[in-house]
C-alpha cells in the first residue's frame, strides 16, 4: 500500500525536487548478511547496487560538503549525502570497501561505549562475533579519505528521558572522547534513536557541534535548522525501485505522517514516565 501511495506522488515528488532543490541525507546502521530480515541492516549486495546507483545518478557529497552548497549558493541539482549510525564494525568491512569503490563519502557516528567494547546496542544482544568498531578501527576510518567520524553520545540512551546534567555530558563529552582518540575535529552529532526536544537542540549547540542528524524524513535546505537534519532511513527491503522512490522524495509524505505518530506516543509516554526515569536505558 505504501508504494503504491509513493508512486502516486511521485511526479509530485520530481516537480518539487526540480523547483526546490535540497540536500537529502540517507540514513544506514550496518551492512551485513544476517538469516533474518532486520530494518537496521542493508546486505552488502543491495548497499552495492544502491551505491552504483547514486555515483551514476546523483551528485552525492559529504555531510560537510552538502551543508556547505545549501547555505552558501543556490542549488541547481539536489543533492545526497550518506551516514551510518553506532558505529557497527560492518561499516568498516562490508561498508567502507563499496563506499571506496564508488567514491561514495559517508560519515559515521559511533557511540563512545560501543567502541570501549564495555557496552553494545541492545538490540542485539550477546554475540559470538563483535559488533562494534574499536578505537584502533574508528581511527583507519577517520584517516580514511571521505569518511567523517561523528559523535552518537556515550551510552546511546534516550536523551529526554535524561536529567539535563546527564544529557549534557552525553553530547560533550563523547564529542571530547572522539576528537581526542581520532586527532579531528568533530562537528557532527547524532539524536539516539532521534529523539529530542528543545533542550537537546539547546546542548547540541552548546557543545560546539556544527550540525546534527535526526530520524525526521524529509530533505534539507537553506531553512532547515542545522540541529535537527532530516533523513531518509533505508533498510533491506528497499529494492531498486523503492529506492530511487525514496531518493526522488515519493515516500515523504507517508514518512513524515508516521513520525509525526511516533513522535507523539514518544512524547506521551514521557509525559507519563520521563519525570521518573534518571537512570539510561
Amino acid at each position: 500500500m505504501r508504494r503504491l501511495l509513493a508512486q502516486a506522488i511521485l511526479p509530485y515528488a520530481r516537480l518539487r525536487t526540480w523547483a526546490q532543490p535540497g540536500l537529502r541525507i540517507l540514513m544506514y546502521h550496518r551492512v551485513a548478511t544476517l538469516p533474518h530480515y532486520d530494518q537496521l541492516t542493508v546486505s552488502p549486495a543491495r548497499f552495492a547496487r544502491q551505491m552504483e546507483r547514486l555515483a551514476c545518478e546523483y551528485r552525492v557529497v559529504s555531510l560537510a560538503d552538502g551543508l556547505r552548497a545549501i547555505h552558501q549558493s543556490q542549488l541547481r541539482q539536489p543533492l545526497v549525502a550518506v551516514t551510518f549510525d553506532d558505529g557497527y564494525r560492518d561499516n568498516l568491512t562490508e561498508a567502507l570497501p563499496i563506499l571506496r569503490r564508488y567514491a561514495v563519502p559517508a560519515t559515521i557516528f559511533v557511540t563512545t561505549r560501543f567502541c570501549d567494547q564495555a557496552e553494545s546496542h541492545p538490540r542485539y544482544g550477546p554475540s559470538p562475533q563483535r559488533l562494534h568498531l574499536n578505537w584502533d578501527e574508528v581511527g583507519v576510518l577517520a584517516a580514511t579519505p571521505g569518511i567523517t567520524i561523528g559523535s552518537h553520545t556515550l551510552h546511546h540512551p534516550y536523551l529526554p528521558t535524561l536529567p539535563e546534567a546527564q544529557a549534557r555530558e552525553e553530547i560533550s563529552q563523547s564529542r571530547t572522547i572522539i576528537e581526542n582518540r581520532i586527532g579531528q575535529t568533530v562537528a557532527f552529532f547524532c539524536y539516539p534513536s532521534g529523539d529530542l526536544g528543545p533542550r537537546e537542540l539547546r546542548l547540541v549547540h552548546e557543545s560546539g557541534y556544527a550540525a546534527a542528524v535526526s530520524v525526521a524524513p524529509g530533505v534539507n535546505y537553506r531553512s532547515t535548522d542545522p540541529m535537527k537534519l532530516r533523513r531518509t532511513e533505508i533498510t533491506d527491503r528497499d529494492d531498486d525501485e523503492a529506492f530511487a522512490l525514496k531518493i526522488a522524495g515519493a515516500f515523504d509524505p507517508i514518512h513524515c505522517l508516521l513520525h509525526a505518530k511516533r513522535t507523539w506516543n514518544f512524547a506521551r509516554g514521557y509525559g507519563r514516565h520521563g519525570a521518573q526515569t534518571s537512570a539510561r536505558p
